[in-house]
């Protein structure tokens, strides 16, 4: 073992790199709504926690000396999960990204003052020497990491499985030679092992990095499919607006003959059915919605016009302008999809009566409330990632993929989602977002 013939790096200037690193990534992804006071108090308590884990671990038999690099995992796990008060899964990714780091940083680190300090007696520069190299590198992945995550994209499961799969093969072939020389891919000497591990670990984050550039663009390209799409949406509702009122126009003389017609016909019946008639000639220029947000107008115009078509009575109470802070992307993600889900539920009652949807809209003491409550045919199914889904088996995957969207949206807002049973047996999904201190809604709370 290498280890015999060369020291490795000191436990604690591990555990100032892994403290290090958690810091870096709690600056680069802090949001306005994450609290300041939680993120200084938890980071102060993790530099002297994360220093007595690496003491104690540093007496472990090296056959646990795995066993011990995971609980500094799971430790600096903690650490982001509880100064950013996020989801599992954004904890778990970001974990993967500041471990890799922290390995990078804490090799380049120990591999400098071995070079710099190897023919000096003493160790008296080795701790500012140390503080020096980690501050800037820590510094120079801070600059490169900050811009990626400027935008809040809830990574999926296949993202953080990638991440942890390059993490791990990262952290293996760095840290092989170290456990034993008699393999391929294993050093013989000891800068020799240095420099693979330092390599190594730079060639992992260079990939990670790659991966974030990847799911960056790929979002992307849904937003700017999802604006289009908008767009195009918006431009329809003004070409079937004029086309109303050019028909309401040209028909205006006769519809005044109707009128006329009806009020001298002395037959109570036929006046009837000729004002059904005329009703239902107006009817389809009716549903156009104004819930004071542009983006919120199109997609409820369209999912009304979707109802009436379906049979489906739609009633909507909603301040659209409460929404204003929402990109256009995740608003049409977040309603869209709820709306949707909610209309194929009610398209399989059989019972023309029991088909409905509410949707409510509402600011409260600082927070938007968006309800969406459906009847179904039959309880909902509840996936096994806990994901309550509005469909059956057959086309369950769709629907647990829509209502992970919805999740992703509102937590991107730093939002929560919760879905389940209402009252008389309905499905009620509920969103409840922080409003922004800069938005006007936030000061009438």
């Amino acid at each position: 073992m290498i280890q015999e013939a060369l020291p490795d790096i000191p436990r604690l200037w591990t555990a100032l790199a892994e403290w290090g690193a958690c810091l870096l990534y709690v600056l680069a992804t802090w949001r306005p709504q994450d609290s300041r006071r939680r993120g200084v108090t938890v980071m102060a308590a993790a530099l002297p926690a994360l220093c007595a884990y690496q003491v104690l671990a540093a007496r472990l038999p090296i056959s646990l000396w795995l066993a011990g690099m995971l609980g500094a995992v799971a430790a600096m796990w903690g650490v982001l999960h509880l100064a950013l008060n996020g989801s599992l899964r954004r904890s778990t990714y970001l974990v993967v990204r500041a471990f890799v780091a922290a390995e990078l940083v804490a090799s380049l680190e120990w591999q400098l003052e071995l070079f710099i300090l190897r023919d000096r007696a003493g160790t008296v520069w080795a701790a500012p020497l140390t503080i020096a190299v980690d501050g800037v590198a820590l510094g120079v992945v801070y600059l490169l990491e900050r811009p990626r995550f400027r935008t809040e994209v809830v990574p999926t499961v296949a993202t953080v499985a990638g991440a942890a799969a390059i993490a791990a093969i990262t952290f293996a072939m760095s840290n092989l030679s170290f456990l034993s020389t008699a393999t391929p891919f294993s050093g013989r000497l000891g800068a020799e092992v240095f420099y693979i591990r330092t390599l190594v670990d730079l060639c992992g984050f260079i990939i990670l990095y790659a991966q974030r550039e990847v799911d960056l663009q790929n979002r992307a390209s849904f937003e700017l499919a999802t604006s289009e799409a908008l767009l195009h949406s918006q431009y329809e509702q003004y070409l079937t607006s004029k086309r109303a009122i050019d028909i309401v126009n040209r028909k205006y003389h006769d519809l005044r003959h109707m009128i006329a017609s009806v009020r001298a016909e002395p037959d109570p019946a036929v006046r009837l059915d000729r004002l059904g008639d005329l009703e239902a000639s107006v009817r389809p220029y009716e549903v156009f919605v104004r819930t004071g947000s542009p983006v919120l107008d199109v997609i409820l115009t369209d999912r009304e016009q979707a109802c009436q078509d379906a049979g489906v009575t739609m009633t909507t109470i909603a301040d659209g302008a409460a929404l204003g802070f929402m990109a256009t992307a995740d608003l049409a993600t977040l309603v869209g999809t709820a709306l949707d889900n909610a209309l194929e539920a009610v398209s399989r009652i059989d019972d023309a009566g029991e088909r409905w949807i509410r949707l409510d809209v509402r600011t409260r003491r600082g927070f938007v409330l968006l309800e969406v409550e459906n009847p179904v045919a039959a309880a909902p199914v509840v996936a096994a990632a806990g994901e309550p889904l509005m469909s059956t088996e057959a086309d369950s995957d769709i629907h647990g993929f829509g209502m992970r969207a919805i999740r992703s949206a509102a937590e991107a807002y730093g939002g929560q989602v919760t879905a389940g049973e209402g009252s008389q047996g309905t499905f009620v999904l509920r969103v409840l977002l922080p409003v922004p201190a800069a938005h006007p809604r936030r000061s009438r709370r």
